[in-house]
């Protein structure tokens, strides 16, 4: 992963979309204030720290209630997963679409 592809061979577009999307983010990353790394950082470890804990309180709820149905089981480990990303991919500029007409 951390060295260039032999010269001459094809890149598959899947690879040179991650690949380009990789160079974006160490981009982002490098030219960051410190007070967008320290935002960033903080954040990773509250969802961690997030995460850390809801999976424990499911582990002791069924250690002591005995294990759910897998369908809830998996709704439970998917919303102790969320990491906010859904927000942030949204576009700011289409709260017109979800609205009513205001009057």
């Amino acid at each position: 992963l951390g060295e260039p592809p032999p010269a001459g061979v094809p890149l598959d577009p899947v690879v040179s979309l991650f690949l380009r999307r990789e160079q974006r983010e160490q981009r982002r990353e490098r030219d960051s204030s410190l007070a967008q790394r320290l935002r960033r950082f903080l954040r990773r470890k509250f969802f961690l720290f997030r995460r850390s804990a809801l999976m424990t309180l499911i582990a002791l709820r069924n250690l002591a209630l005995g294990r759910p149905s897998p369908e809830r089981l998996a709704q439970e480990v998917a919303f102790a997963s969320w990491r906010g990303e859904e927000e942030e991919a949204r576009p700011e500029s289409d709260g017109g679409a979800q609205r009513g007409p205001e009057l």
